[in-house]
């Protein structure tokens, strides 16, 4: 049996075939990926970062690290997608405020290693009513390399 040469085989092959190929492996390789959930009902800190300053994120930092250490979720060490959802019964939050504390929160909890595209994807944030007061975060790894300063480099 012989090989045809990899150019041979991919001169049909169009740029928007190949984004298509790429796409359908990135999904399933989220699927086949964690997914870490947490689920933080009321009374929780409040949302609206207007209200306490800053001191506010740093309460959502503590009780994320925390409750992420209770369900054994480990601390980011890759680009990671975040969903968070938000279900309210009286005032709506304010989606995108909210979503930006919470993702600053997740960073100073070690669940997210930035908020740049570089380090965070996929992130969406929603808003809803609900019968109760709760935030739903989703967290899952993304395909990645090794960070350059995560050890001593090869030995030639």
């Amino acid at each position: 049996m012989t090989r045809e040469p990899l150019e041979r085989l991919l001169e049909n092959v169009t740029d928007e075939d190949l984004e298509k190929l790429r796409d359908a492996i990135l999904r399933e390789e989220g699927r086949r990926r964690t997914q870490y959930r947490l689920m933080i009902r009321a009374p929780h800190p409040p949302l609206p970062p207007e209200d306490l300053g800053d001191s506010i994120g740093s309460r959502w930092a503590k009780l994320l690290a925390w409750l992420a250490k209770d369900q054994s979720i480990p601390l980011a060490t890759n680009k990671r997608a975040v969903s968070i959802r938000l279900t309210t019964t009286d005032t709506a939050y304010d989606a995108h405020q909210s979503g930006i504390l919470l993702q600053e929160a997740l960073v100073e909890a070690g669940l997210l290693l930035g908020r740049t595209p570089e380090w965070m994807d996929a992130t969406t944030t929603q808003a809803e009513p609900g019968e109760i007061d709760t935030v739903w975060i989703e967290l899952w790894d993304k395909p990645g390399f090794e960070m350059p300063w995560s050890g001593p480099p090869p030995l030639p």
